[in-house]
């Protein structure tokens, strides 16, 4: 396997996959990060800062800077825990939901272009790949990758 391609080709696919979504949403109004929170809460409501850490495997501090712009465009609300008041839950204000066909029609038009040439089964094996890499990256870290010393 030539793994420097491969390296090389996953990174062009990231950055300009990013690209592609900033470019796409900028009549939103939103980033990268912020389409990326608002695409998590149409599935995960809810769900509290640290899930969403958890998720995104963002740190605390960027999840709260984005979670305060989103605020600010009046896209979410924060609402405290009933039972843990410690925990501040996040919800989709009404102009966060209105944008839930459009959000998701731009995920499902860049992923129907990067498959365009797979087959169906291709299709499968890549969202499988994808889902597979991005879990055991979100539980990994430096150490496990290279051990106690480094690269």
């Amino acid at each position: 396997m030539d793994y420097l391609s491969a390296s090389l080709s996953f990174g062009i696919v990231r950055r300009r996959v990013q690209a592609l979504v900033v470019e796409a949403s900028v009549d939103l109004g939103l980033s990268y990060a912020e389409f990326s929170m608002i695409l998590v809460l149409f599935d995960k409501e809810g769900c509290s800062q640290d899930d969403m850490t958890t998720v995104l495997n963002v740190d605390k501090a960027a999840i709260t800077r984005v979670i305060k712009k989103l605020e600010d465009k009046e896209y979410i609300f924060r609402k405290q825990d009933g039972e843990d008041r410690r925990l501040k839950r996040i919800y989709l204000t009404d102009k966060g939901r209105q944008q839930e066909a459009v959000i998701k029609e731009i995920v499902h038009k860049i992923m129907d272009y990067l498959a365009e040439d797979f087959t169906p089964q291709e299709r499968d094996i890549m969202i499988k790949c994808l889902n597979t890499m991005a879990q055991k990256l979100g539980k990994d870290d430096y150490h496990t990758v290279f051990g106690s010393k480094g690269a």
